[in-house]
């Protein structure tokens, strides 16, 4: 880095930037904007997709990369890029002619379907993109969605069919009975057929006895 810099710049007019929005786990569709090669700690070659024009999040761009098939190309890897190509807008009949030539111009601004994971800095996890057949996109789209809105609705479900006991709701009265009223005092239902409200005496004749004096 050069500390001795010195350039001109004019922003009149230009509104200041909002920061954009979080890019959260998904399927998208963006745009190849730009791409270079770099060199593996193998040894081997990989070209380093940057995409962007993701609707809805202004600048937003992320990067990925697919390794370069060599002699020593693992199972697989001409797969990956076979269905980067497809993703790209190339069709079959393009793409099985033999022999492709890969050079900047055949990527930089070519569509790409993609599936993206954000990662966590602070824990050293590295953000997850990969450039998908648009078959495969509009499939794993859909069930990721699906899977998403199901949890949710799990998340939901629980909380409202949580078992609840079955209460009759309290008769109301004088004293505001209901939810944070004061019931009064109930009394014990009478027994052996006795009437409420009985004299001593008249308790003592019903049930058989001698008065009380």
């Amino acid at each position: 880095m050069d500390p001795n810099f010195n350039f001109q710049i004019n922003l009149s007019g230009v509104a200041a930037s909002g920061g954009g929005k979080r890019l959260e786990e998904g399927y998208y569709k963006g745009t190849i904007v730009d791409v270079n090669s770099a060199q593996n700690s193998t040894g081997s070659m990989r070209l380093v997709f940057k995409v962007g024009n993701f609707d809805g999040y202004g600048n937003a761009v992320r990067t990925t990369s697919i390794t370069v098939p060599n002699e020593n190309t693992k199972p697989g890897l001409k797969s990956i890029w076979r269905s980067a190509f497809e993703s790209m807008g190339y069709t079959p009949a393009q793409i099985d002619s033999g022999v492709i030539n890969m050079t900047r111009d055949v990527f930089v601004n070519r569509p790409a379907h993609i599936y993206y994971k954000p990662g966590d800095r602070d824990a050293g996890i590295y953000d997850e993109m990969k450039i998908l057949s648009p078959s495969a996109w509009a499939s794993q789209k859909t069930s990721f969605e699906g899977t998403t809105a199901s949890n949710g609705s799990a998340l939901g479900v629980a909380a409202t069919q949580a078992p609840v006991q079955q209460m009759q709701a309290p008769a109301a009265s004088s004293f505001g009975g209901g939810i944070g009223g004061v019931a009064p005092a109930q009394q014990a239902a009478p027994t052996n057929n006795v009437a409420a409200g009985l004299s001593p005496n008249q308790l003592i004749a019903q049930l058989g006895g001698a008065q009380a004096k």
